[in-house]
């Protein structure tokens, strides 16, 4: 573990609360964010880690989750001003990039207390968040050591000249780009997250009785798809917590915190099989019977094997990147994940089999995407026959290297990118066509007849998927 010995500092990390128009989770689509149901609420994993490697420096830290009070700005900023902060840390997304941004400012300004950001959209937009002197630096990449550096320096006075991994505007107000930190290549050293911090009872998952969380046994994604926030965040180089780490999280919140679901948020769960094999022992070996968790994954790292393993030790759900029926989009965007059909109608089958339900990512809107190759989509989801579906408009997030492909073509309105809205269309499907062909996917999976007589089966769960659809395509607000 990197440990920077100082004095003890006060520090808040912040998760703001949501705009009023959805709700927002800063974790998804690779920290960039996106708008999801209402009664969906994840816990600030990312500040819970930080928060972990700050109180192992003997720090004094609070988390102020905005979602989870309850609270709006004005009530998120009382809370920070009555812990009195020396350093605060605010998490963003692109959608909420100003309403995060604005409470930084008033955080600032209220308080005195040196103040950052962290997240993917101000990793790669970094010179545009410094306008109106809101903030002092932001943590670009992964947070942990950063934090923990800008935390050591503050706490000793010194200034945050050369602190690898930020960017910060010096005296002059010229925008200082300072190194790059490197990834964390032994995941073991880093703390638990600090879930202490936490109100767990809080946060939830459409569907699921009792509170949840959410666990990240890795990082990285070697498919390197064009859309994808992970490898730009995480890397390409799969990076993983051994067995045994991941084992000791997953004891601690159940035996020590009563949680009883877990959504492993890796970007491709099972990409070490033996890996997942391990857990799955591990969590049967230590009796935590009551344990139901879900993942995401890719078709192409999966078999029916491991599925009854992972069924056996509690997995009741997988997301499963689909993406395109399009055979020339799957090669060129999607790093070719279903280039064995007849493997992902298997892989679909084992889970109905072995009672795991599965979520099929799909996404419309490539650039070079005709209404005839979003309708192969559209097919192949019924072909394959998922319990859930969830589609989503493509979106250019910065960094990415979509983003690079359109930039200068294109104008990029961040607070557009809900990960539902198309931005713009492309030379074949306006912006419009583009939502309408995304709704009309959710129609035509929603309305078959065997689909509609599952979800007539869970009225609760279905009266939540349409509370999510209703705010699907909600427009942001000028703040």
């Amino acid at each position: 573990m990197v440990g920077y010995t100082s004095d003890a500092l006060k520090v808040v990390l912040v998760n703001p609360p949501s705009p009023p128009e959805f709700r927002v989770s800063r974790g998804l689509m690779g920290g960039f964010g996106m708008a999801v149901n209402p009664e969906l609420l994840y816990p600030p994993i990312e500040l819970a880690h930080v928060a972990g490697a700050l109180l192992e420096d003997g720090h004094d830290v609070a988390i102020i989750d905005g979602d989870a009070l309850g609270v709006d700005l004005d009530g998120a900023l009382a809370r920070v001003k009555a812990e009195a902060p020396a350093l605060v840390v605010l998490d963003s997304s692109s959608t909420s990039l100003d309403q995060d941004l604005e409470l930084a400012g008033r955080v600032r300004e209220a308080t005195g207390a040196l103040t950052g950001m962290l997240g993917s959209q101000v990793t790669f937009t970094p010179d545009e968040i410094f306008s109106g002197g809101r903030i002092d630096f932001v943590v670009r990449g992964e947070p942990e050591h950063t934090v923990q550096e800008v935390a050591a320096r503050a706490a000793r006075g010194e200034a945050l000249d050369g602190t690898p991994g930020i960017t910060r505007r010096s005296e002059d107000g010229e925008v200082v780009h300072e190194e790059e930190r490197a990834k964390i290549s032994d995941l073991d050293a880093l703390p638990l997250p600090a879930r202490q911090l936490l109100n767990n009872a809080a946060y939830r998952f459409p569907g699921v009785d009792g509170a949840i969380t959410t666990v990240k046994s890795s990082r990285g994604c070697p498919l390197n798809c064009s859309f994808c926030g992970y490898t730009l965040a995480q890397g390409l180089r799969f990076r993983f917590r051994s067995p045994a780490h991941v084992l000791r999280e997953l004891e601690d919140l159940y035996f020590n915190h009563g949680i009883r679901h877990v959504v492993f948020r890796d970007p491709i769960f099972t990409t070490r099989k033996d890996r997942v094999a391990d857990i799955c022992d591990g969590i049967v070996a230590a009796g935590m019977t009551e344990l139901e968790w879900q993942c995401e994954t890719a078709v192409k790292t999966l078999d029916r094997e491991l599925l009854e393993k992972m069924a056996r030790a509690g997995c009741k759900h997988i997301s499963l990147g689909v993406e395109s029926g399009n055979d020339e989009i799957q090669k060129k965007h999607c790093g070719n994940k279903l280039s064995d059909l007849d493997k992902a109608h298997e892989v679909f089958r084992a889970c109905r089999d072995v009672g795991i339900e599965t979520r099929a990512f799909c996404m419309i809107g490539f650039p070079e995407e005709t209404p005839a190759m979003a309708d192969e989509t559209l097919a192949l989801v019924d072909s394959l026959d998922p319990d859930q579906v969830q589609f989503c408009a493509v979106t250019a997030y910065p960094g990415t290297p979509l983003h690079e492909m359109l930039r200068g073509t294109r104008e990029f309105d961040y607070a557009s990118m809900t990960g539902f809205q198309a931005l713009e269309g492309n030379e074949h499907m306006s912006a419009a066509a583009i939502e309408a062909k995304i709704r009309e996917g959710y129609r035509r999976f929603y309305r078959r007849p065997k689909r509609v007589f599952r979800e007539l089966r869970d009225p609760r769960r279905l009266a939540g998927r349409l509370a999510r659809y209703m705010t699907l395509f909600r427009r942001r607000a000028a703040v």
